[in-house]
């Protein structure tokens, strides 16, 4: 699945809890200077990102802070949905941004996650290299997403942020992994260095008797819920809050 198949496939599970809801408000967390996702039901979008630059440039969200996801005091239980895509990399603690964005959400509100998966050829190259030879490779590559320091703190593994979900009263309603558009493109452009990771690869799979996920496979996006939920689709309905 590519990034536009998994922005049309998370646009389309959350619109499916949102039935039947109106007044839905938005907190799209380090939202930068576009929004990925088409939800239905929205009434309001609030946007805060650390960059004036960015914000300024986004005209998808209807109000805007200026503030750090990490330390900015969020109205608590305020938001139906909170969206964080590409944003907890990029923060040096990511577990603080988690709470916040926790505390914010109502009951029965969603939080999407999109982040880096570290058990991935492009995550432990990103996590293991210096921030320079990050520029240098976006650079060659003609990528005009580039600039941002990386922290990439373990705490955001997949399983970790999941389990550290959980504990703070959170369902996981999906769960996806899939390989991004820069993996692609150097995919395509270096074939040899393709073909042994293929292999690398395909031996890491088999030696796990196929139950690791391919490591092309660099992001991972998560719908949590914030309470103890039964049903599924448009017929779930929180329980509890765990």
């Amino acid at each position: 699945m590519g990034s536009s198949n998994l922005d049309d496939a998370i646009s389309e599970r959350v619109n499916c809890f949102l039935q039947g809801r109106n007044d839905v408000r938005l907190l799209d967390a380090g939202c930068g200077a576009r929004n990925h996702f088409r939800f239905s039901h929205v009434a309001k979008v609030v946007g805060i990102d650390v960059s004036a630059k960015q914000l300024e440039q986004n005209d998808a969200v209807q109000e805007k802070i200026l503030g750090d996801i990490q330390t900015y005091p969020l109205p608590k239980e305020e938001f139906d949905i909170v969206v964080c895509r590409d944003v907890l990399e990029h923060v040096p603690r990511p577990r603080e941004a988690l709470l916040n964005m926790f505390n914010t959400l109502k009951v029965g509100g969603l939080l999407i996650l999109v982040f880096p998966n570290f058990f991935s050829f492009k995550g432990m190259a990103t996590k293991f290299t210096p921030y320079r030879l990050h520029q240098l490779f976006y650079h060659y590559m003609n990528y005009t997403a580039r600039g941002i320091h990386t922290y990439f703190r373990l705490s955001i593994i997949p399983s970790t942020v999941i389990r550290f979900a959980k504990d703070n009263g959170f369902s996981v309603v999906f769960k996806d992994f899939i390989e991004g558009g820069l993996t692609q493109r150097f995919k395509d452009r270096f074939r040899i260095i393709k073909w042994i990771l293929e292999f690398l690869d395909g031996v890491i799979r088999v030696a796990s008797g196929r139950k690791s996920n391919s490591l092309f496979l660099d992001s991972c996006a998560l719908i949590l819920i914030k309470g103890k939920i039964e049903g599924a689709g448009s017929d779930y309905r929180v329980i509890g809050v765990v």
